[in-house]
């Protein structure tokens, strides 16, 4: 008998199974640096948790965080009619919409940025809306002179893509900017800098994001939009030509560096640069299970503790209207993993302070949504937050959600001293190598030739003494399927007693 170390390595679903560098399948879980070159530490993720039982009137399309001038925290969301604020002391939802509401139509979203005190909305059915943060009362419009999709700042100007207004109507493809530090002044002038350019031959404008460059991502290109000052004001220039994005709601920017989706996979622009972060790994993958006719459902966020990236997105899978999926991206090791969403809209939040005798709403410690050392209950801690259909409001602290852990297959009789040069195995036992106080459960998954249908035994408990899960089975290729409950904390490897299975 032998032995064999399989460490957890690249969640890599896109190659072969077979003699697959990576794993197979790494689920509810999330993706950390490993002891030894190539190898992956995989840590347990927290569920869903109620945080307020509160509502809106339609399904969520938008979020938005900020602080006023004395640092209070502001949590904003909106849906298809409304804007609202997260009242600190009821954490509820309280419209402060302007008069009359809004229209945003079906697969429209908002998008939001902050402009000193001001937070500012863009919808692109409704004029753009601002509100102060420091008197936070209702919302208003910014301008009634333009429209647009996207929403950005940039070296005091206010900048918008893909725009409407009265005069040519639609143009997909261009920016117009506010003036100079007038984010309410959208009247061209030579004065207050206030323009517009149109930008060709890469289609319709998809986002707009910003380093100390600023940059328009577009359907087939990138451009740079740098400040220049005299007549020309901005200058722009080709960086990215043939490549854009596909799913403007899957931009996202991260300590400088903007991801997003483009139409063969996930993207990483760097100093206007691209480099493909899911080739090999997960594009494929993600492209054959992703809905794109659901891609207005897809919401992304950074998880501020982990260096991680999630993309919440439908499934073909789905029911119709409801993600059911996240992609998790760490990126500082370039690693992957998938989850099961348990909310319908992910975004980046701040945490409302909390009093103790504003806990008695939770009516028992069982219902408290996160352990009382999580940043959730420090006023102004960036976290990760999710809304249901309803807009109801979750943290991620609930319990552990169950691993599902897939190695590659390996030829086991290859891997062991095999005398009789025997090409096939008998698999004795399975250890799963975790920490924690969690549970494990394994599955042997067999075939005679990599053709055939994999054959999965029944799940076997491993055992409190050894470890090891106790199975006998004969075969020509093995994989391996741990699955891990309770509370564990890191997994990092499976271990495989396996022998010759003799030669005739």
């Amino acid at each position: 008998m032998a032995v064999i170390d399989i460490p957890f390595t690249s969640f890599t679903p896109d190659l072969p199974a077979l003699n697959n560098p990576g794993l197979v399948k790494a689920h509810n879980c999330t993706p950390g640096l490993g002891a030894g070159a190539g190898a992956v530490t995989l840590f347990p993720l927290k569920s869903a948790s109620l945080y307020s039982n509160t509502s809106m009137v339609s399904r969520p399309l938008g979020s938005a965080i900020g602080q006023d001038k004395d640092g209070n925290a502001k949590v904003y969301g909106a849906c298809a009619s409304k804007l609202y604020k997260l009242l600190p002391s009821t954490r509820q939802w309280t419209d402060i919409s302007r008069v009359g509401g809004y229209s945003t139509t079906n697969t429209e979203t908002w998008e939001s940025v902050e402009f000193g005190s001001l937070q500012i909305f863009t919808n692109y059915n409704d004029e753009p809306q601002f509100i102060d943060m420091d008197t936070d009362l209702q919302f208003a419009n910014l301008t009634t002179l333009v429209k647009g999709r996207y929403v950005n700042t940039h070296k005091g100007f206010v900048i918008l893509g893909n725009t409407y207004d009265a005069v040519d109507g639609a143009v997909p493809y261009r920016v117009r900017w506010s003036g100079l530090e007038l984010p309410s002044d959208w009247t061209f002038s030579a004065a207050t800098m206030a323009d517009f350019q149109d930008i060709h031959g890469f289609g319709a404008v998809q986002g707009i994001v910003t380093d100390d460059s600023c940059y328009i991502i577009m359907q087939r290109g990138i451009v740079q939009m740098s400040f220049v000052g005299g007549s020309l004001i901005f200058q722009f220039d080709d960086r990215v030509v043939g490549k854009g994005c596909s799913v403007p709601e899957s931009i996202i920017t991260i300590e400088g560096k903007h991801f997003f989706v483009s139409d063969d996979g996930f993207y990483k622009m760097e100093a206007g640069s691209l480099t493909p972060i899911g080739i090999g790994k997960t594009d494929r993958w993600f492209l054959e299970n992703f809905d794109s006719s659901q891609a207005h459902l897809m919401t992304v966020a950074g998880d501020p503790r982990g260096s991680l990236i999630y993309w919440q997105f439908a499934s073909k899978s789905a029911t119709s209207g409801t993600p059911d999926l996240m992609l998790i991206y760490n990126y500082h090791t370039g690693e992957w993993t998938t989850v099961d969403a348990t909310t319908d809209f992910i975004f980046n939040a701040v945490s409302l302070p909390r009093t103790l005798d504003q806990l008695d709403e939770f009516l028992s410690l069982d219902n408290v949504p996160a352990s009382f050392d999580d940043p959730i209950w420090a006023g102004g801690s960036n976290l990760l937050f999710g809304l249901s259909e309803t807009g109801a409001v979750y943290s991620f602290g609930g319990p552990t959600m169950e691993a599902y852990i897939e190695t590659r297959e390996i030829q086991a009789s290859r891997n062991i001293p095999n005398e009789s040069g025997a090409d096939v195995a008998i698999v004795n036992a399975v250890r799963p190598v975790f920490e924690g106080n969690g549970t494990a459960r394994i599955q042997i998954g067999t075939r005679k030739l990599p053709k055939d249908d994999v054959t999965w035994s029944s799940l076997k408990e491993c055992n409190s003494e050894t470890g090891f899960a106790y199975v006998r089975t004969r075969s020509r290729y093995q994989r391996f399927r741990i699955i891990l409950s309770g509370d564990w904390n890191k997994a990092s490897a499976v271990e495989i007693d396996a022998q010759p299975a003799g030669k005739r």
